[in-house]
């Protein structure tokens, strides 16, 4: 992985962490509708497909280098990518 990617994932993984906890805050602190929890975890799980569109895109990428690929080529995954994991 390269290192902006590596950073890029660390900052995401760190805010999804904070995020979760917020959320088990609400839960433990009572008085939250299902529509809230949900809403947030959902928010949860948007945010993990992102970093999974930041690693397949790194991916992408560092293969398309290695194997002397097309920029059009590589452009035309990473736009496959980000139709997929929207």
């Amino acid at each position: 992985m390269r290192r902006e990617a590596r950073r890029e994932v660390l900052r995401r993984l760190k805010s999804v962490e904070g995020h979760v906890r917020g959320v088990s805050k609400m839960i433990e602190e009572g008085d939250v509708t299902y529509a809230e929890v949900i809403q947030q975890t959902n928010a949860v799980f948007s945010a993990i497909r992102r970093i999974n569109t930041v690693l397949l895109k790194d991916f992408v990428e560092e293969r398309a280098e290695k194997e002397d690929v097309s920029e059009e080529l590589i452009d035309d995954l990473l736009k496959a990518i980000e139709r997929v994991m929207k």
